[in-house]
């Protein structure tokens, strides 16, 4: 039986939080998950979120990270991109959202992924499609992004543990998990993780000045 009460942002687990503990800004990590885990946001409910019943059967770990947004799921199809800088930096922290998706734009499009844009707050998609979700914390000296990308995940695993969420952008429409998300894969991409990491470590590593990699 899942324990809700020890789920807690302040005890998020997963190698990314190593940048809200670092003292280097800008910083930078990419990683690929190593099991299944269920993501709730800060604010979601796991009740209203997630099919608690197939979480417990299948044991996935299924814990809260300290930025908002919905509930996703992270598996080894995946990798998560993380970025922190300043508050300072920004006025809005939809121009460190734009700003990080931008540059995974480009990097998948060097990688021959064409009609990438970012819709919703935080989306990218290939048309009416999602591949990529991010979430963003404040926390008093910087903004911490991250983001999981579908390199070859089936849209079934998501819709499996992940209930429809209570919001959802307008270009969602109200389509279910397998009508709304797309991989890589899915678009004719057939490389593997590697190249994308490091041609987004590449952007990244361009565009912040003195940036950390962890």
């Amino acid at each position: 039986m899942t324990d809700l009460q020890s789920i807690d942002s302040n005890s998020y687990p997963l190698p990314d939080k190593k940048l809200l503990e670092t003292s280097n800004l800008p910083a930078f990590c990419t990683w690929i998950p190593d099991q299944v885990y269920v993501v709730l946001g800060r604010s979601n409910q796991p009740e209203k979120s997630v099919f608690l019943e197939r979480i417990e059967q299948d044991e996935v770990a299924l814990i809260k990270r300290p930025s908002g947004g919905e509930a996703v799921v992270l598996s080894p199809s995946m990798v998560v991109i993380a970025c922190t800088d300043s508050k300072d930096n920004y006025e809005r922290s939809v121009d460190f959202f734009a700003r990080c998706n931008n540059l995974i734009i480009n990097a998948l499009t060097d990688l021959g992924i064409e009609n990438l844009g970012q819709r919703g707050i935080s989306d990218i998609s290939s048309g009416s499609h999602k591949i990529l979700g991010s979430s963003m914390f404040k926390a008093p000296d910087r903004l911490f992004y991250h983001a999981v990308l579908n390199v070859s995940e089936l849209p079934g695993t998501i819709a499996w543990y992940l209930k429809h969420p209570t919001r959802e952008p307008d270009y969602r429409a109200g389509r279910d998990h397998t009508k709304f998300v797309t991989s890589l894969k899915d678009l004719g991409y057939n490389s593997g993780i590697q190249p994308i990491i490091i041609e987004i470590t590449k952007n990244f590593n361009r565009e912040f000045k003195d940036i950390t990699i962890l």
